[in-house]
């Protein structure tokens, strides 16, 4: 599923642009994705009453093609 996912990113950045791909993982998934390049996006401070569950991260596009390789 991520593979295709990453696949999708890369058309997508071809036909109408895309930056990356953004994943709102479990913490315990938290690993899994670092495995690939995905780093945690820092929240803005006092944005949310409370940390969600969701750990939102980011893999660049420039990245995709070393995650899809793994």
């Amino acid at each position: 599923m991520l593979r295709f996912a990453l696949a999708l990113a890369r058309r997508t950045a071809d036909e109408i642009g895309c930056v990356g791909v953004v994943v709102d993982a479990k913490p315990d998934a938290t690993a899994f994705y670092q495995r690939y390049g995905f780093e945690p996006l820092a929240l803005i401070e006092d944005a949310l009453l409370h940390r969600p569950d969701p750990i939102p991260m980011f893999l660049p596009l420039s990245a995709i093609p070393r995650a899809a390789d793994r």
